[in-house]
């Protein structure tokens, strides 16, 4: 009783729970330790992370459930990947797999999947997704506490794309970054792009939030706001510079519509006028990749994005509906190239969503 009474009256007073904090640091702070890691896409990165989130949900379990619809949602994502290690035989046989066996002379195993062992260990990482997801959701936070973890995750990646910027100008970067630019943690400058853009987001509503209760803190954001802006631009990426305008126009669009307030509405479209600005003078080849100079002549069916996409669905359609096994599209889509054809290999469907698709039906 007398822990329990303190524990209420500490909370009362607004005074912090070492422990509490500590698990707002790791939850805000694992993903930025993953992206550090080349985004995980290494297993010994993975590893890290697996084994560091595997120790957090031994020392602090979720409390909550988020309700039976939701659990049965992830269980019926946990069965369709099982699916993958019933026999091939069970399903609609694709013209792929039989072209494997008599065209190539590959023996193929008789389950679903035709790489079961990479599926497996695929199967791990995909559990380990689904429970951060259930951590992260399954969280009972006062908005103190959610401001908290935002705030720190974002000083995390401020403090990345800081390194990212560092690592540049030095010419080298940490051997398990892999990337054609040489820039950023991620093997596809468009997930660092990511990363960054919507961190800029959330840098310009911490700085928003800080302005409005007075608080000094808006000018390290404004300058963390700079840094991140610098990175998108570094990384010649167009998905970054597209997430930051669109995403800074609808937050402050957002807020200034909310707070009705003409000079607020002003200095919107102030700000949002500096940004394209600064877009302009200093954008560079980044900016020349959306092509601005020749919208008129600008073809969508060019875009390898879309020719991906074209024989993305031609490998759906010729798979059966449970799909094809998890870590199985890179090499089994190599033979569905006829739109998208090249010396380069294509790793990924373009679209998580896609990818979801084609491995879990």
């Amino acid at each position: 009783m007398p822990n329990s009474t303190h524990e209420r009256l500490t909370h009362e007073r607004g005074e912090p729970d070492p422990t509490r904090w500590l698990s707002h640091a790791f939850i805000a702070l694992l993903p930025v330790l993953a992206c550090f890691l080349g985004g995980a896409t290494q297993k010994w990165g993975e590893g890290i992370v697996v084994a560091l989130l595997g120790l957090y949900l031994l020392a602090n379990p979720p409390r909550f459930s988020l309700g039976l619809a939701i659990n049965l949602v992830l269980m019926a994502f946990l069965i369709s990947a099982a699916f993958a290690f019933l026999p091939a035989s069970w399903f609609f046989q694709p013209a792929w797999r039989a072209s494997y066996v008599n065209d190539f002379g590959i023996s193929l195993p008789t389950t679903l999947s035709p790489q079961p062992w990479i599926t497996l260990t695929c199967l791990f990482s995909f559990v380990a997704g689904l429970s951060w997801l259930y951590v992260v959701c399954a969280q009972q936070l006062e908005l103190r506490e959610a401001r908290l973890q935002l705030r720190l995750f974002t000083a995390g990646i401020v403090i990345l794309a800081s390194i990212c910027i560092l690592f540049w100008l030095r010419h080298a970067a940490p051997p398990f970054w892999h990337n054609e630019r040489n820039f950023g943690p991620f093997p596809n400058r468009n997930q660092t792009g990511n990363l960054f853009g919507l961190t800029a987001i959330m840098i310009l509503a911490c700085g928003q939030d800080d302005l409005r209760k007075g608080r000094n803190r808006w000018i390290l954001w404004s300058a963390a706001l700079a840094l991140m802006i610098t990175a998108i631009i570094l990384n010649f990426s167009r998905a970054g510079i597209g997430i930051l305008v669109a995403g800074s126009a609808f937050w402050l669009g957002a807020f200034s519509l909310r707070q009705r307030s003409p000079s607020r509405i002003a200095l919107v479209i102030s700000f949002l006028l500096v940004l394209l600005t600064a877009l302009l003078l200093f954008g560079g080849q980044t900016l020349e990749r959306f092509h601005l100079r020749n919208l008129g002549s600008a073809d969508i069916s060019n875009d390898f994005r879309w020719r991906i996409f074209s024989d993305v669905f031609q490998l759906i359609r010729d798979s059966p509906w449970c799909g094809i096994g998890l870590g199985n599209f890179e090499d089994v889509f190599a033979i569905f190239r006829a739109a998208s054809y090249s010396d380069r290999r294509a790793i990924h469907p373009e679209s998580d969503w896609l990818w979801l698709w084609i491995e879990l039906g």
